[in-house]
């Protein structure tokens, strides 16, 4: 896996080499992040990477001009790998890496983000609870991004609507914002 663009340009991420860990591929990633640069204000931005696996969405972000990312991960393996991407690319004054669970973050966390990007595992069935967790962390204005199985249906929940839908072979994409364009 490389960083598409920005500052880090080029450069590699390490991966777990546990076998259920699926990265996003370079293909989804830049598509995803083409599709935000139209609507993002990466200098502005915070970030919050949910499932963070090695990194590699929120490290993105970060290449781009995020001002700062949260990273979401429980894996003690995928923990090791992305600590050691972060300090690689000296992003450690940027990056806060959370140990725990998502479900445990959405509960117990209250710092918004203008940007929340979440990649569960393709069996992953709290979706919509995890969406409706998402809500109240997410500023004014903000995007979700939620990478999913193609054959899982993107739906609308009570506080967030769907924006864009991409399918990239097996793997979709769903851009969400509130749905009255901000958050009541």
């Amino acid at each position: 896996m490389r960083i598409i663009t920005g500052e880090l340009r080029g450069r590699t991420l390490r991966v777990p080499r546990d076998a259920a860990f699926r990265p996003t591929t370079d293909r989804v990633k830049e598509s995803i992040f083409n599709i935000l640069g139209g609507i993002v204000d990466w200098e502005s931005t915070s970030a919050c990477d949910l499932f963070a696996g090695s990194g590699n969405l929120g490290i993105e972000a970060l290449s781009r001009g995020a001002q700062r990312c949260s990273f979401v991960e429980q894996s003690r393996d995928s923990l090791v790998v992305l600590d050691r991407n972060i300090a690689e690319l000296g992003l450690s004054s940027r990056a806060q890496i959370v140990r725990r669970s998502v479900e445990q973050f959405l509960r117990q966390h209250s710092e918004r983000f203008g940007l929340i990007l979440a990649d569960p595992p393709y069996r992953y069935t709290r979706v919509e609870e995890m969406l409706a967790g998402i809500a109240p962390l997410l500023e004014p204005g903000g995007i979700v991004v939620l990478e999913h199985e193609g054959e899982r249906p993107s739906v609308d929940t009570d506080t967030l609507r769907i924006i864009d839908r991409r399918e990239y072979g097996t793997t979709a994409v769903t851009f969400y914002h509130f749905a009255n364009g901000e958050q009541s």
